[in-house]
């Protein structure tokens, strides 16, 4: 009767070597379940939901070679995917206005390699010109604008601004 209780005891307890392969595939599938994770929130821009960039200022100036720029959104803050306008006025250092130039503006994520299309300046008078963005993702960005104007070497200006996804 003993050998027929110590068969039943051993067929409920399965052997200390079947309880560690099992530890072991859980705790490979929850090291891959969290390289998932950790890909999707950097790649997919997942940490832009839940951690924001800061907002974008709603106007920026700078000087650049001759130039001083002043880059407002007129859109209200950046969104992935837009609409998004953003008004850029181009002066010289005496605030007289620059007409006539060509404002070439790269899109630059800060935090990783995306591609964004450039855009061009759309020329508005008074040295104000017209920028449509179109981010592909929500985080940390800069616009690079290339100016080239008759006369004058190529500038370029950077602006950092914050894309939010709505």
């Amino acid at each position: 009767m003993s050998l027929q209780l110590s068969e039943k005891i051993a067929s409920h307890h399965p052997p200390p070597h079947a309880r560690v392969d099992r530890l072991a595939r859980g705790g490979i599938l929850a090291a891959g379940l969290l390289c998932l994770l950790l890909l999707a929130w950097g790649h997919l821009g997942l940490g832009a939901w839940l951690v924001p960039p800061a907002p974008t200022v709603a106007q920026q100036q700078m000087v650049a070679g001759p130039y001083t720029l002043t880059l407002r959104l007129e859109s209200g803050q950046l969104t992935a995917r837009g609409p998004n306008n953003v008004l850029v006025r181009l002066q010289d250092h005496a605030g007289h206005p620059i007409t006539g130039a060509r404002l070439h503006v790269a899109l630059e994520m800060t935090s990783m390699p995306m591609h964004a299309p450039d855009v061009e300046g759309l020329a508005q008078g008074a040295g104000q010109y017209l920028i449509h963005p179109v981010f592909a993702m929500a985080g940390d960005w800069r616009l690079v604008v290339t100016i080239s104007a008759p006369g004058q070497s190529t500038t370029r200006a950077s602006f950092p601004v914050g894309v939010r996804w709505s």
